[in-house]
């Protein structure tokens, strides 16, 4: 073997160097040794569902938050109301009004004829048996009519005969009417109080009873409730609104979210609920209802929960995505 000039030994050894210098943990330029180097510390720390910031990523997040108060939830039916014409309930009326006249007026003549009869016998037995048979014939026309108020509307205004003239003037002048209520859970009972609504104006019906005729769009039963109140002034005939009944029995409590703490991901509504020291935890609301102010929830979160209104969005973003580093 041929020997290796000094000058070689020597650049072989420098590169050895160099490279182990490089390899080596640790080692580098600055390095001192004892001192072992640590990464960098994480801007935040995220586990899924959970966030952690301290208080200046807090501050430039713009977290703020709100404190859950107690409500309560009562549950409502929910149908449709649609406003009758009234046009054949006040001919019907009318029929009732003529038939009574008739009635009296043929009574009263079979009484003078009974009365002749047995006094001096100058009304014959004939006509006292006429002038009765003309006062059952009346008194049929009124049952008859009375009960086309039943047999076409429904029982419940049925209960109305005697007090119909009010209602049909009522109705004329726009103080009252009648309207049909439609609900797919079944028809409320007589006396039930139901609030119906226009999308403006807004009234309480008192359900009178049943209706007679199934709806033939809806394929319910329907029941009949009287409205009185500003509303009947814009109730044309045939239009439709809302009807709700309020279920006193079925009363749920729980919190009252605002929408603004709502976030939504994964398919479901949710919220970062804080759990101190800079820690929020997202919280999914199950069988959450839309109220006017907000998300009735009943499960999941309670008074006294601190949720963040603001800067969720940016909670969202931040469990969803790598962590930022600082600037």
């Amino acid at each position: 073997m041929k020997s290796v000039p000094a000058i070689g030994w020597a650049l072989a050894g420098a590169a050895l160097a160099s490279a182990a210098f490089l390899i080596i943990p640790g080692m580098g330029p600055g390095h001192e040794p004892g001192v072992e180097e640590t990464e960098p510390a994480a801007k935040n720390a995220v586990v899924a569902g959970n966030v952690s910031l301290d208080n200046r990523q807090i501050e430039k997040a713009g977290i703020q938050l709100i404190t859950l108060k107690s409500s309560i939830q009562t549950s409502t039916r929910t149908g449709f109301a649609r406003a009758l014409d009234l046009s054949p309930l006040a001919a019907i009326n009318s029929e009732i009004v003529a038939s009574r006249a008739a009635l009296s007026a043929s009574e009263a003549e079979a009484s003078r004829q009974q009365a002749l009869a047995a006094q001096d016998q100058s009304a014959s037995v004939r006509s006292v048996e006429v002038a009765r048979a003309q006062a059952r014939a009346d008194r049929a026309r009124v049952t008859l009519a009375q009960r086309r108020i039943g047999l076409e509307y429904g029982s419940g205004l049925a209960r109305l005969a005697n007090g119909l003239d009010g209602l049909i003037a009522q109705a004329a002048d726009g103080r009252a009417t009648i309207v049909r209520l439609d609900f797919q859970d079944g028809s409320p009972v007589a006396g039930t109080v139901v609030t119906i609504s226009d999308g403006k104006l807004q009234a309480t019906a008192q359900v009178l009873g049943p209706a007679v005729a199934v709806d033939p769009n809806l394929q319910s039963a329907g029941a009949l409730a009287l409205v009185r109140g500003p509303i009947v002034r814009s109730l044309a005939v045939g239009k439709v609104m809302t009807a709700t009944i309020a279920n006193q029995g079925l009363v749920r409590t729980g919190v009252l979210v605002p929408r603004d703490a709502i976030v939504r991901t994964q398919g479901g509504l949710w919220v970062y609920r804080s759990e101190g020291k800079g820690l929020f935890r997202r919280v999914e609301l199950k069988d959450a209802s839309a109220q006017d102010a907000g998300w009735f929830v009943s499960a999941g979160l309670r008074a006294g929960d601190r949720v963040v209104t603001g800067g969720s969005t940016v909670l969202l973003g931040i469990e969803s995505g790598p962590p930022a580093e600082d600037e």
